[in-house]
């Protein structure tokens, strides 16, 4: 026996010992022995914790012989004096831990499960959402092929005591006040996973004056009649619809009357919750009453009799079922064995449904859909909830779909088209639209109605074709059911049928559809006579190595001719880089100046036109925007051409030298509306231009947008592309489109028209376009143009383009862009006012009112009045200033002086403007879906530029030779836009960045510091969060969603460099300002 069992034994014996804590219940003092009191020190040196009660409360009881042996134990007591307050501090350590253990074990445990809290907070009503889907999702197996059922307990203590029988192996937390979620851990690696729910019989709003860690807050957009009518809402309306068995333990809510009280109100608020045509089960649980079984079976006829009587609860839910609780004494296991084996089968019963219906739902689709409907119930909770459109994350089908189906039904009517084939290729192209890989397979019949029938019967009306769309949507599902059958992806099943028809794609064309996908106009034509829209030409196209955003199209996918063009496309997070040209005559000569000044900056390897999204042109502006960028011609080529076209065209029309003849070419001017003869310059232009060459037609490189501009009755832009957004009260389609298909004038803004041919046939010739631009009044006579009219020189009202540009350039892309760095060459302005000889009378008040109509700088200090003041810095007018007047417009013989003084002012003006293109040439990309933790969002992507990456770095170090790092907001990130920017197997530019902002509508602001405390945004910037997932189509739950564009040829080594970044922990939350990068 050890000392401390012989302590305790001998203290038994003589006193009474409290069973609690040990100590005595008299003051009488145990007696020990030296050899006892000296075991019991040293045990007390080696293990303090198991030193006995007794001695700790009465040390010096012991029966000691002598002196030395009294001052020993004194010195004994001494020290266990001072191990004793070291053990009662430690003691109170540990307890202090162990609680605080205890206290965050069981808040982690309820955070654990935690799904949904409605909440009160600042006067306001909020629902906390912690995702907990989402966590499931991670913990599964394989979310992508597992389909689960979800099951909601609704009661208080018998709810407890039934979900701790029914799921055993869960741990299940404290009951909160608030909607919890798990899954049955025996379910796990299931194919059907078993959810389950709970929550109290009454669903309270919480008080609270901070949002809880992990959980995302989502406000109540609507007037709120009550808390308790909100929390109803939340549950009929957004829960219950993924719920296949609610189960109401009726002893919680106080009897059956409560529990009828309850459906009848979650039936009244939640009848057309969605476009589901499902009912949730209702499975009631009661404990058998042996005493009273009449009562009993009366209170059950009552209760059905009453629920049968009400409409909107059989509408809602299916009819509620009873179970009774055996009342014998049973184990809690043994007791809800039955209630199990009704609950399962109930399920197994409700997926069938679900499956039939079309609308059973992946764990991955469930908690996208479940976020998607949360948010739209929060905001908007008497609209239904339309799961085909919430599918589609905000991205509705447009109202052009129907035109362009229009007119393609009418191109392929007049071609002798069967009416099989239409439909086919129709519902092939929607087969594309509706199920993009990764997403949800909802019944076709679902899919047509919501989205597709109403475009399809206006398109077969207006082409005066049958309205039944039987055709199309019979060839939809079959289509769709060749997806089931593993025949997919929907686009290998479109470009089957493609190839099946390339015989009678090849007898039509059109420029105002694109054939592929019907659902975009075309940008990119091809020599085949087809053309393509931006998203076809990427997917059917192959990305260019080491380019961003570039494609090759090498054959036709209509008519599998042989083609060899190149297409850039607009990155959906960049800017715009826009460049406009004024008019002046033979003074255009000094933009080329401008621009050959860059390009000797730039070098050969980098072009000024792969720099330039849009480009806009007045005049002799015009015909330097067409040979440049249209053509795509070197700028040396292009100052040499306009150059070679003033000196031929002069030369031709020598000036008269006496009055005589100066009078006969005054009234020839006045009798042909024209100074010189038109038929020269005609021939000059056929000769550079071509001809045959239409203004929307094949370039070497698609991608540009070019427009210049004339004056028929008002002024018209002459365009090479097709526009894309057309919205409400900016487009006018007069009759003749309803009839023929044909919108030769799309008014835009009321000032200007954009003219788009009725067919490839009419589409005006460039040099045509040309001649317009630069029908100056008196100089040469107007041109008539089929469809526009009479065009003069777009000088007479738009001298200056970049206004008109910067009004046309949200109608070019979908996300309604406006240019992020605007570049206006001017022509040349006066050194000083024009002086007066004679009063100012009203004939000079007039002249003075037409000559300012056409001022270019007025015009430009117009735009700068309209462009936000923190982008003003990226809107750059580079213009010569003449120590006199303006050269005239036919000034030929002055060119050379004009270029001189341009190439001395590009010296000073181009370098701050190439900068801003430059920049303007990044763009940044998310690579994963954010990942929301701890009330913040973490970021990562990468920087990447749309020029080659060495060309880049060699540019702007010569630029900026002091750059040193990217900075987002006010915070270095240390990151060298140099070194290791460029990776050394793609050759493409890519720095990864990661960061972290508050909210999805934070203001994100990434720039580059181009010397010590000076900074300049990037392209796209400043954005915020949800601007970038928007125009990625990221889907912040993770769940696959409409498909990207294939931006760029795969890169192991640049993904590799970008993923490192997602991996590792961010820094503390608790810091505002937090960026982490490597």
């Amino acid at each position: 026996m050890d000392t401390e069992t012989e302590f305790n034994t001998s203290m038994s014996t003589t006193t009474d010992a409290c069973d609690l804590c040990g100590c005595l219940r008299d003051n009488t003092s145990p007696q020990y022995t030296a050899e006892e009191f000296n075991q019991i020190i040293q045990q007390l040196h080696d293990t303090p914790e198991h030193l006995p009660m007794g001695v700790r409360q009465h040390p010096g009881a012991i029966d000691l012989g002598g002196e030395n042996d009294r001052e020993k134990v004194k010195m004994l007591q001494e020290e266990c004096d001072a191990l004793r307050a070291r053990l009662k501090g430690t003691e109170r350590d540990l307890e202090e831990l162990e609680r605080a253990y205890n206290v965050k074990s069981v808040l982690l445990s309820c955070l654990s499960d935690g799904w949904l809290q409605p909440a009160e907070r600042h006067g306001g009503a909020y629902v906390h959402h912690s995702r907990r889907l989402v966590q499931i999702r991670d913990q599964l197996a394989s979310p992508q092929t597992q389909f689960p059922s979800l099951i909601v307990f609704l009661g208080n203590r018998k709810k407890d005591v039934a979900l701790r029988a029914l799921f055993p192996d869960n741990t299940l937390s404290q009951r909160q006040p608030y909607i919890q979620l798990d899954v049955d851990s025996r379910t796990t690696f299931a194919d059907h996973p078993l959810l389950f729910s709970h929550c109290d019989a009454k669903l309270e709003f919480h008080k609270t004056d901070r949002i809880p860690r992990d959980y995302e807050e989502i406000p109540l957009r609507w007037p709120l009649i009550d808390l308790h009518h909100a929390s109803d809402i939340i549950l009929s309306r957004a829960m219950f619809m993924f719920t296949d068995v609610i189960c109401i333990f009726a002893d919680d809510l106080g009897g059956l009357d409560a529990v009828r009280n309850m459906l009848t109100r979650w039936a009244m608020v939640g009848r057309n919750a969605s476009s589901l045509e499902y009912r949730p089960r209702v499975l009631i649980v009661m404990e058998t009453d042996h005493k009273h079984p009449t009562y009993e079976t009366l209170d059950e006829m009552d209760f059905f009799f009453m629920l049968a009587q009400d409409r909107n609860v059989t509408e809602v839910f299916v009819t509620p079922s009873l179970h009774r609780l055996p009342g014998q004494a049973l184990s809690d296991i043994a007791q809800h064995c039955s209630l199990k084996n009704d609950l399962l089968k109930l399920t197994d019963i409700s997926r069938r449904d679900r499956k039939e219906e079309g609308y059973l739902f992946s764990v991955m689709h469930m908690a996208f859909f479940f976020q998607t409907a949360l948010d739209h119930v929060c905001r908007a909770p008497q609209a239904p909830f339309d799961f085909v459109r919430g599918a589609r994350a905000g991205i509705e089908v447009g109202q052009s779909h129907r035109f362009h189906l229009r007119d393609f039904l009418v191109v392929t009517r007049d071609r002798g088209w069967k009416l099989e084939d239409q439909a086919s290729h129709i519902a092939s192209t929607l087969l594309i639209d509706a199920y993009p890989p990764g997403s949800h397979f909802f019944s076709p019949a679902a899919v047509f109605d919501t989205l597709y029938r109403h475009h399809c019967q206006e398109a077969l009306l207006s082409a005066e074709l049958s309205s039944c769309c039987q055709p199309i949507e019979y060839h939809f599902a079959r289509l769709r059911s060749r997806l089931l059958f593993g025949k997919g992806p929907p686009r290998r099943i479109h470009e089957e049928g493609l190839a099946r028809r390339r015989g009678l794609f090849r007898m039509i064309a059109t420029s105002h559809t694109c054939l592929l996908c019907l659902s975009h106009p075309p940008q990119h034509p091809l020599p085949c006579g087809h053309a393509y829209c931006d998203i076809c030409a990427a997917w059917y196209g192959s990305p260019v190595e080491g380019a961003e955003y570039e494609y090759s199209v090498r054959r036709c996918a209509l008519c599998q001719m042989s083609t060899d063009i190149l297409v850039r496309v607009l990155p959906p997070t960049a800017s715009v880089r826009a460049i406009t040209i004024d008019g002046g005559g033979v003074r255009a000569i000094m933009p080329l100046r401008f621009l050959g000044y860059m390009q000797k900056i730039l070098g050969p390897g980098c072009l000024v036109q792969d720099m330039v999204d849009v480009a806009f042109g007045t005049s002799g502006g015009g015909i330097a925007v067409l040979k440049a960028f249209r053509q795509r011609r070197p700028i040396s080529e292009c100052q040499q051409t306009l150059a070679d076209l003033i000196v031929r065209f002069f030369q031709g029309h020598p000036s008269p030298r006496t009055t005589w003849n100066k009078l006969i070419q005054t009234i020839r001017c006045w009798w042909k509306d024209g100074w010189y003869d038109a038929s020269l310059w005609d021939e000059l232009l056929q000769k550079e231009f071509g001809v045959d060459q239409g203004m929307f037609d094949v370039q070497p490189v698609s991608g540009t947008k070019v427009a210049v501009t004339a004056v028929a009755d008002q002024p018209v832009l002459l365009i090479n592309y097709r526009r894309v957004v057309d919205p409400p009260g900016q487009r006018c389609l007069d009759d003749a489109m309803q009839t023929t298909g044909v919108a030769p004038l799309a008014h835009s803004g009321g000032y200007y028209r954009v003219y788009t041919a009725p067919d490839p046939e009419h589409e005006p010739q460039l040099w045509k376009c040309g001649r317009a631009t630069t029908a100056a009044p008196g100089l040469l006579p107007p041109i008539e143009i089929p469809g526009v009219g009479s065009c003069a020189d777009g000088g007479l009202k738009h001298n200056n383009p970049a206004l008109i540009c910067r009004a046309e350039t949200p109608f070019m892309w979908a996300s309604n862009p406006v240019p992020g760095t605007l570049i206006s060459l001017g022509t040349g302005k006066a050194g000083r006012q024009r002086r007066r000889r004679w009063p100012r009378g009203f004939a000079l008040r007039l002249y003075d009112s037409f000559l300012a109509s056409m001022d270019a700088e007025q015009a430009w200090e117009d735009l700068l009045g309209q462009v936000d003041p923190a982008n003003r810095r990226n809107y750059h007018r580079l213009n010569v200033t003449f120590p006199d007047q303006e050269p005239l417009l036919n000034a030929a013989a002055q060119v050379e002086w004009m270029t001189e003084l341009a190439d001395k002012t590009a010296v000073m003006q181009v370098p701050r403007a190439l900068t801003s293109l430059l920049l303007a040439s990044f763009f940044f990309e998310l690579s994963s879906p954010p990942c929301y933790n701890d009330g913040i969002y973490q970021c990562c992507g990468a920087i990447r530029c749309r020029l080659r990456g060495k060309d880049l770095v060699q540019v702007l170090r010569q630029l900026h030779p002091q750059a040193s790092t990217f900075v987002l907001g006010t915070c270095p990130l240390g990151i060298s836009p140099f070194q290791d920017a460029v990776c050394s197997d793609c050759a493409r530019y890519c720095v990864p960045v990661k960061f972290e902002v508050d909210g999805l509508d934070s203001n994100i602001l990434l720039s580059l510091e181009l010397y010590p405390h000076q900074l300049q945004l990037l392209g796209g910037f400043p954005s915020s969060l949800r601007h970038l997932v928007d125009r990625l189509r990221i889907n912040m739950i993770g769940c696959p969603g409409l498909p990207r564009l294939p931006a760029r040829t795969e890169c192991k080594s640049c993904e590799l460099r970008i993923h490192r970044k997602a991996r590792p922990d961010f820094e503390d939350s608790s810091y505002k300002k937090r960026v982490r990068f490597i």
